[in-house]
């Protein structure tokens, strides 16, 4: 799969020699790949850990379940899922906007500051369809993101007052921006 966004390899500088993360997944499940590719990036870019970070593996299920009974219909789909998520969302949110990846996957999420209306001084939620939550401020986030490549699947960045979100979908290619 082509790369998303960026020019990022793969490919990392440990000492003297060079060495490929990647070839290290196969030995994992499939579920901690974006995990391990956004640990790489964060490392490579030397994200502030203060800014973006992986949330508390104790408390990830409250925050997954938060996002889930605030959007999705729970009483038609009631077991809590994160992959396809976005095909249970309640018909009563309002869609505000809907940016496809055709414009260029930096671009398009360059559109989430724009088309999302909140305080980005605050930090919010990242959650992946893997079952991954992270924290932090959008400008990292984004920067992190513009580095995947196709080991990305869904994702939500979402307030922490659970009102207003972003959906990236990996089948659709677009990014759709809900408020309750």
């Amino acid at each position: 799969m082509e790369p998303k966004g960026g020019n990022y390899d793969g490919i990392v500088l440990v000492g003297e020699k060079m060495e490929n993360w990647r070839e290290h997944l196969k030995d994992k499940p499939v579920k901690y790949w974006i995990r391990t590719e956004i640990e790489e990036i964060i490392k490579e870019k030397s994200v502030d850990r203060k800014r973006f970070y992986e949330y508390s593996k104790t408390k990830y299920q409250k925050i997954i379940n938060e996002f889930y009974y605030a959007f999705a219909d729970h009483k038609k789909y009631p077991k809590v899922e994160l992959n396809y998520c976005w095909l249970h969302f309640r018909q009563e949110l309002k869609k505000i906007d809907c940016i496809s990846e055709t414009i260029g996957w930096e671009c398009m999420l360059a559109k989430i500051k724009e088309r999302l209306s909140y305080d980005w001084n605050k930090k919010v939620y990242l959650i992946l369809s893997d079952g991954w939550v992270y924290e932090g401020y959008i400008d990292n986030i984004i920067d992190v993101l513009e580095e995947v490549d196709g080991l990305l699947e869904d994702f939500y960045i979402v307030t922490p007052q659970f009102d207003k979100f972003a959906a990236y979908s990996d089948d659709g290619q677009c990014l759709v921006f809900y408020e309750k």
